[in-house]
């Protein structure tokens, strides 16, 4: 996508006002540190926006509801995989 396209200059916008406004408490929800907001952008802690839903897994891209503040390297480190959830029911086959 290019930045200079509709969805891209929305995303831009949307994700300022996010990071401006939003009661994420600047705490990194990956690894649970603080995310210092002065950083510049490319910074391993400076803040980013992870997307709960990958957008190259079907992910909104401009939905709010599943953005989540994070550090630059836990949101690289973390590329598309799922985020973690523990096992439900038993652990092992009787």
């Amino acid at each position: 996508m290019s930045r200079h396209s509709a969805k891209g200059r929305t995303y831009n916008r949307l994700r300022a006002e996010w990071l401006a406004t939003a009661d994420h408490g600047w705490i990194c929800h990956l690894c649970g540190r603080p995310v210092q907001p002065d950083l510049p952008p490319l910074h391993d802690q400076a803040p980013t926006i992870d997307h709960v839903i990958p957008t190259s897994q079907g992910g909104s891209k401009l939905d709010t509801r599943y953005w989540q503040l994070a550090h630059f390297a836990c949101n690289r480190r973390r590329q598309n995989a799922p985020l973690y959830q523990p096992p439900t029911g038993a652990t092992r086959r009787w």
